[in-house]
């Protein structure tokens, strides 16, 4: 009998490390980041991210012009990060190898990584990085979140409801008014010069239980205001 439970004691200790190595992927400790490229001349194929007070390989990160449920597990000891095109960890101080960098939020657990261009500035990065969180918190299922990276304000209307953006500002509709069909007639005006432009008129459906991203930007070709919208089907956390 006593050699029979030292062999299932021994036993549990060995299956013990394998259980622990397939928690799962909420549970894994480090920063949840998901790649989206936003305006990019040329798409970003390999990308890794390093924790630049770490001498760790760098961690590679997907970068899609989509967003769904993949994400990348970064481990993250500092307040920022850098992305290269290498997972050496030397080309975090490579001009070469470098992709962006980015200043982490305080308490950032889970977001979605938006590279876009970067400025024309001798020096600097070829792009930039903004980082939405995207845990349930600050952003809920059924809402819209909307970023407004144009450099004009501007007025969306859904329904009969103004939602005013200032350039840069970010806000989330929870829960947005609804019509027939259970979507949102959508109105969106750039106010130029003080005078209403009016950049696009849809039809929204109501998000359901999914979330959806909306980017407003100025098409550099055009110089006008323009809108892009990105259905986020993860379950937030």
């Amino acid at each position: 009998m006593k050699s029979i439970l030292h062999w299932l004691s021994a036993a549990i200790l060995i299956a013990a490390p394998a259980v622990n190595a397939q928690q799962p992927e909420d549970e894994q400790p480090g920063l949840r980041i998901r790649g989206l490229a936003f305006q990019l001349e040329k798409p970003l194929t390999e990308v890794f991210a390093h924790d630049p007070s770490s001498n760790e390989a760098g961690v590679k990160v997907a970068v899609k012009n989509y967003l769904n449920h993949e994400v990348d597990i970064v481990p993250v000891k500092g307040t920022s990060l850098v992305f290269t095109t290498k997972s050496d960890p030397a080309s975090a101080k490579s001009a070469a190898d470098l992709v962006a960098r980015v200043s982490l939020p305080a308490n950032l657990k889970s977001g979605v990584f938006m590279f876009l261009p970067g400025s024309s500035r001798p020096g600097d990065p070829p792009n930039r990085v903004l980082v939405i969180e995207d845990q349930m918190r600050v952003f809920p299922r059924g809402s819209l979140k909307i970023l407004n990276l144009s450099p004009l304000p501007v007025r969306i209307q859904l329904e009969k409801q103004n939602f005013d953006f200032r350039s840069g500002e970010t806000k989330v509709i929870e829960d947005p008014p609804v019509g027939a069909n259970n979507s949102s007639g959508m109105v969106a005006w750039a106010i130029r010069n003080n005078q209403p432009q009016r950049i696009g008129a849809q039809v929204w459906p109501h998000p359901g239980s999914k979330r959806v991203l909306q980017v407003l930007f100025e098409n550099p070709r055009s110089g006008q205001v323009e809108m892009a919208g990105f259905r986020d089907i993860a379950v937030p956390y």
